[in-house]
């Protein structure tokens, strides 16, 4: 019988020992998603099993390390309760981020340079199931005006073979706001105090995941971490905000680091809060939008030290 792509699911669960997969899943999630993407649900390095012969021809390809690339793409919501953790908080987690629950006010997600969590994903195909342990992995937001905003996570994890499944018994579905359009209504930005009529605006944690499979270890860790990102906005005069003064890096001066906050949602329990303290507009290029000049920025989200402060997610 056919497989319907469409009929596509995951569940979730953070792992209490890193690797060890779930006899069930009790106690873990199933994830409102806009997409999974199909993946790889065996990666791995090959090599080729060579052979002198009389003859020329392929060889044999040996995959000498398998395990899984996974992409889920959620939508960019609140739990709809102010001081819960939105559903896929544990997908966050699983991408090196710390998780800060204020009761009833609000939920703040800062990256994290050690003590990294890690995920249980069950991956349901039509009557079929990948379960996949020991993930970890990295996100992108985007947030397009007059679009729906979106979480994509990318995900690498140990490797079991696909096997026949049933039903998710025993998790549970998650609870989640419906994401609300991007446009002045619902979304509020600032770029160095300046309230830019802004196009879109992307953020890439930009985590390095590395799988290692050695004699007796197999895992996947998060090495280092770059955040960077872009917007697009309408190009102000030069009076009101000198953009292309704040990008300038050569001089002795030094870089000028601006605060960048992106607001989304009216209501408590969906409102989100990206905000980084120290940007650097690291670049710009000149863009037609609609008939209008725009620039496109290129954003760096910067620590102060060592303080892994590069940006925060905040849900309240």
């Amino acid at each position: 019988m056919a497989k319907k792509y469409r009929r596509r699911y995951v569940v979730a669960k953070i792992e209490s020992a890193y690797g060890v997969a779930s006899a069930d899943m009790t106690g873990a999630t199933v994830l409102e998603v806009v997409m999974l993407d199909g993946g790889n649900p065996y990666a791995g390095n090959t090599v080729d099993r060579e052979r002198m012969r009389d003859g020329l021809g392929a060889f044999e390809q040996v995959n000498t390390g398998p395990y899984v690339e996974r992409t889920i793409t959620v939508p960019y919501a609140g739990s709809g309760t102010a001081g819960d953790a939105p559903a896929y908080g544990i997908l966050l987690r699983a991408c090196g981020m710390s998780e800060d629950v204020l009761l009833d006010t609000s939920v703040t997600y800062q990256p994290a340079s050690e003590g990294h969590e890690s995920l249980e994903l069950w991956w349901f195909e039509d009557g079929q199931m990948q379960h996949i342990s020991g993930a970890r992995g990295s996100f992108t937001l985007s947030a397009d005006s007059q679009g729906l905003p979106s979480l994509e996570f990318s995900f690498t994890g140990l490797y079991k073979k696909t096997e026949a499944a049933g039903d998710a018994s025993g998790a549970t579905q998650a609870v989640q706001a419906k994401e609300v359009p991007v446009n002045k209504d619902n979304t509020v930005a600032e770029i160095g105090g300046h309230q830019a009529c802004m196009s879109s605006l992307s953020l890439d944690v930009g985590n390095q995941v590395e799988y290692r499979n050695l004699i007796n270890c197999e895992s996947v860790h998060i090495t280092d971490r770059q955040a960077t990102g872009s917007t697009n906005i309408e190009a102000p005069d030069l009076a009101t905000k000198d953009y292309f003064a704040a990008v300038e890096s050569h001089k002795a001066s030094g870089v000028t680091l601006v605060p960048v906050t992106l607001t989304h949602g009216k209501t408590a329990g969906n409102i989100i809060e990206l905000k980084g303290s120290n940007v650097q507009l690291s670049s710009i290029s000149p863009t037609d939008n609609q008939g209008i000049m725009h620039y496109d920025i290129g954003l760096r989200f910067l620590p102060d030290g060592g303080s892994d402060d590069d940006f925060t997610l905040t849900f309240k």
